[in-house]
Order: structure tokens, then sequence, then C-alpha cells
């Protein structure tokens, strides 16, 4: 059979098997955990669902937004955003409200950021790192105060150490000017183009994200593409040309069974299997874990 083998069932995957099925081409589905979703799973204990860190479903590509409306339906909510940051003993709103932010703050505080941004802006630097495109667009003293320890705690690696090119994809279309100018006077936009980092609400399932993956595997099944859950990829067979078979670590993780005539492949796994067999320069990527803690008390969940 001359069908596609995807590796992983977590969004990118799954949604890779769901353009297959409209093209009405053969899939199969292979994930090595025991659930759908990857990082973007719910996990279900004792009747509650915890996400795996904080997930909200926004997007400006049409295309992208048909596919969880396909999915979900009337299931994806539209929510109100509530974000803060905790910072010396303060929460401050985020996006910014100015009252909040000077209370906050206070004056002397406030002041010193307002002088390190107009010096940033006069005396702009080179920007080859993290570090320098975030200065030159909010200025030191607040990129020390937050940029720093949070990039730093988040990612695990200095942010000296990490390219301008992923600042801009991350903090895109935004700088200390423009966040003021939407706190005060509520624009949301530069340009023209929506700043997704001060939306102030999005789309949401209404059982979390787990729920759109796991909409979607029961979807691809109506349609004749499995997911097998608990089947870790070992082994791809090819003739240098094509790929004539894949094996699979079941359950029985010292046996290999292979998998019947996939020709094609999509590897949607966020740490591709053949890397270190493949491309020996992959085995250099460092990897960091951030611990995300529920707890239950008197019944009820908190974070």
């Amino acid at each position: 059979m001359n069908r596609t083998a995807v590796i992983g069932a977590g969004p990118a995957g799954l949604t890779a098997a769901w353009e297959l099925a409209k093209l009405d081409l053969p899939a199969i589905v292979l994930e090595k955990d025991p659930v759908v979703g990857g990082i973007s799973r719910t996990v279900h204990y004792q009747g509650y669902r915890f996400d795996l860190g904080g997930h909200r479903f926004f997007t400006k590509v049409e295309l992208v937004r048909q596919v969880w409306e396909e999915l979900l339906g009337e299931d994806l909510l539209e929510r109100p955003r509530l974000s803060r940051i905790f910072y010396q003993n303060h929460f401050f709103d985020y996006p910014l409200r100015p009252l909040n932010a000077l209370t906050g703050l206070g004056p002397v505080e406030a002041t010193r950021i307002g002088a390190s941004y107009l010096a940033a802006r006069l005396f702009p630097t080179a920007e080859t790192n993290f570090e320098q495109w975030v200065v030159n667009r909010f200025g030191r003293r607040l990129f020390e105060i937050f940029f720093e320890t949070y990039t730093e705690k988040v990612w695990g690696i200095p942010c000296s150490e990490i390219g301008a090119e992923w600042a801009s994809q991350r903090i895109k279309n935004l700088d200390l000017a423009t966040a003021l100018r939407n706190a005060l006077l509520g624009q949301a936009s530069k340009k023209g183009e929506v700043v997704t980092t001060l939306i102030d609400s999005f789309h949401y399932p209404r059982h979390g994200p787990g729920m759109m993956w796991e909409r979607c595997r029961d979807r691809l099944a109506e349609q004749g593409i499995e997911t097998h859950l608990r089947s870790e990829v070992c082994r791809i067979e090819h003739d240098n040309r094509r790929i004539v078979g894949i094996e699979v670590e079941g359950q029985q993780r010292r046996r290999a069974k292979p998998t019947a005539g996939a020709r094609h492949l999509v590897d949607a796994d966020q740490q591709p299997p053949l890397c270190s067999r493949s491309a020996p320069a992959a085995g250099g990527h460092g990897r960091s874990t951030k611990p995300s803690i529920s707890r239950l008390h008197d019944g009820r969940p908190h974070r």
C-alpha cells in the first residue's frame, strides 16, 4: 500500500494526517506515548483535567482557524485573557495597565525604565543576539528586571547566546512604546497588524487543548487512519530512493514489528528518532526541562 507514515501524534503530526485524510490519501500515525497531543495534551486525574503549561489558541492564519473549527465546532470557546507578571511581591497585569504598572513599580523605578528606554533608542547597538535585540526595544533596565531572568529560567542558556532572529519571532512587532500605546489607547496593532503578545482574548477548547487532538484522532479513525500509541519508530528501511518499511517497537519493548507498505514519511516528532543515526551533528542539541506542578486541595484543582 502506498501510504504515508506520520511519526508523532502531537499537533503537527495529527494535523498532517488530517490534511492527508482530506486528500483521500492513506496514512498511519505512530506515537511513542500512551496519549495524543504531545506537549499540548490534557492530563486526566481523578476527574480533573490539567494542561502541561499554559496554552492559548490564537492565529492570524485563516486556514489554521478553519481546521480548529472543523474539529471542535461549538466546543471551541472564546475566553478573556488574564495574564500577570509577579515581580517584587506585586502582580503586574499583562498587557500593561498604566495605574497597575505605576503602583507596582513606583515613580522612581518607572523613571529609571523610561530613561533607560530613551537611551537605548538614542544609542542603539548592533543586534546579533537576544539581549541586544531586547535592549534596543525596551531599554537595559527592563531587560535586566524581566526579560533576562525569565528567558534564562525558561530556556536555560544566557540571553547573549540566543540569536536575534529568535527574539524577533517570539516578540514580533512589540517594543515598549507599542506596549504603552496599547495600555493608554487600547491600540493592539502596529501598522495594521495585530500584536499577538497584546491580545486580550483567545480561543480555548471546552475541555482543554488535549480535546482538540483527541477529537482529531477520533475523526481520523472514522476515515480509516489509525493512530497507534506506545509505538516508537526504531528503524526506517529504504532502498536509497524511497521508504520500503518502518519498524516500530510496541508495548513489548524488545520486539520490533514492521509497519506494512509505508512509502512516505512525515516526521513530526519533537526529537526525531533518526537524528543520531542520519545526522551526527544533531546530537549536540541541548534540552531544558520546565516542571509544571498541579495540586488538589479540598477537592479543587490549583496550579
